[in-house]
Formats: C-alpha cells, structure tokens, sequence
C-alpha cells in the first residue's frame, strides 16, 4: 500500500508517497502505528503521549476524513487511496 503526506510530513519521511506494510483489513490506527514507529520523528507530529490522533491531523481513506466516519478504528479497504495531511498555513 502506498501513503501519500503532505506538507511538514513529506521531510520527515523522505517524500510524498510512501510505501506502507499495513494492509487492507487492518485499521487505520495500525498504520499510524507503523508509521510512528518507522519514522520515530513523525511521532510529535501525528500522536499524542498516548498514541492518540492529534486533532490537527487529517487522515483520508477513498477521499473521507477518517473524523466522519469511525477514526482510527476505520478500516483499510482492498485498493485504498490514503492521504495525511498535517495543518497547513500560508497565504497573506
């Protein structure tokens, strides 16, 4: 499976698109979870002390915020599109 961050993300784990163990049927907390662990810089960013979603992370599976549907315990379809996306600003 491929993971597409975004942002302040993308330095931390080398790009914009990731390959990712996590496979269809697993949820989306044991990708987080594969991630932080991977990439133990990006812990601060998506996670709380206790392994917890921040809330200024955006999680899509298919194009819906994980938020609206049944958050980490959302599951991976077969063929997922997955999108993270940290807070953005810029602009004037």
């Amino acid at each position: 499976m491929q993971v597409k961050v975004y942002a302040t993300l993308r330095p931390i784990v080398g790009g914009a698109l990731v390959p990712a163990e996590t496979t269809p049927g697993q949820t989306v907390r044991v990708l987080v979870d594969e991630m932080v662990t991977r990439w133990p810089d990006l812990r601060p960013e998506m996670v709380d002390e206790q392994g917890n979603l921040l809330q200024r992370i955006q999680i899509f599976v298919n194009g819906r915020s994980i938020a609206f549907g049944d958050g980490l315990a959302t599951v991976i379809p077969v063929n997922a599109s997955i999108a993270i996306f940290p807070p953005v600003g810029g602009g004037r």
